[in-house]
């Protein structure tokens, strides 16, 4: 099989860190080039074998010679490609958050539309793809419809100082928030963004973030409580199904029990799994290849994130 030639931007901690090694360890995936403004690009592709390239996002996507694009910079550079990708039919895989606002998303979204054949995409709200999630998805779509959703997201950062020139509480939405809040869009079926009836944000002092959050459609409520004042990432969702069936999961864990609260399997995470398994990454990145090739939908497009950029928009009014 020809391997899907992957352009890269970014060659900051994350690309280096996480993004280079996903990439070179999934099978079908071949980065052929990394892209960033500034030297960093050069020396991290000189590491991994492959093209530097400096240059603007744009220029880079207009010219070269890859099949689909990561992007895995700033919101800024992410908004910049969003607005050329359509056009020049890059596919695009995006580390969160994909932008500042919904409004670029709006944007892809219609110049895609436009297009003969869209370019696919995935955001990498990569919880929704982790190992558990996966076998929690299962176990919903075994017992139909959800009735009502429970879900608390804690972690200990962004704690001094925002992220990307932001305050304290948009760095923590659009950094931690989104994941959550792109789980809680699946599980209510990409509704529309009225659909978040209540919300609440205290800070109780200058670095601390507490959101709480209630989310309505005509067949299913649920609720989100999410801070950065914990010591460790937490991320715990309950899920009641119609039938009365109920599924419990963390990053760790899946739990199911049966009406009446009776605990009928657990499933725990191994040990040995490999950590792109367990947080996502991995599947996230297997699903944007097939998207490439055809052979699969993707599951958390740049069109199904605009919902969860909309309630970001008015968890910061």
């Amino acid at each position: 099989m020809t391997p899907l030639r992957i352009g890269l931007v970014g060659a900051g901690p994350h690309a280096a860190e996480v993004t280079v090694p996903l990439l070179m360890s999934t099978p079908g995936v071949q980065l052929v080039a990394i892209c960033s403004r500034g030297t960093s690009a050069r020396q991290l592709a000189e590491t991994w074998g492959v093209e530097g390239v400096e240059a603007e996002v744009e220029e880079f996507l207009k010219v070269g010679e890859f099949d689909a694009a990561v992007l895995a910079s700033t919101p800024h550079a992410h908004e910049a490609a969003l607005a050329v990708a359509p056009e020049f039919g890059v596919p695009l895989f995006i580390e969160k958050p994909p932008a500042f606002s919904a409004q670029p998303i709006r944007a892809f979204a219609a110049a895609n539309a436009a297009r003969d054949t869209p370019v696919a995409s995935l955001v990498d709200f990569n919880l929704r793809y982790g190992a558990m999630s996966q076998i929690a998805f299962d176990h919903i779509a075994a017992h139909g419809r959800v009735i009502h959703v429970a879900m608390d997201c804690h972690a200990s950062k962004p704690r001094t100082g925002g992220l990307w020139d932001r305050d304290i509480l948009d760095s923590f939405l659009l950094a931690v928030g989104v994941h959550p809040l792109a789980v809680m869009a699946e599980l209510l079926g990409h509704p529309a963004a009225d659909t978040l009836t209540s919300a609440e944000v205290t800070q109780t002092r200058k670095d601390d973030c507490f959101v709480t959050a209630d989310f309505t459609t005509r067949t299913t409520r649920g609720s989100l409580r999410m801070s950065n004042t914990r010591n460790r990432f937490v991320f715990e969702t309950t899920v009641t199904c119609v039938d009365g069936w109920s599924v419990a999961w963390t990053m760790d864990e899946v739990v199911l029990h049966s009406p009446g609260a009776k605990e009928e399997s657990r499933r725990v995470c191994s040990p040995l799994m490999f950590g792109g398994e367990r947080s996502g990454y991995s599947g996230a990145m297997r699903e944007f290849r097939d998207a490439c090739l055809g052979k699969a939908e993707s599951r958390s497009s740049v069109e199904q994130s605009l919902v969860v950029m909309q309630w970001i928009e008015r968890l910061r009014a």
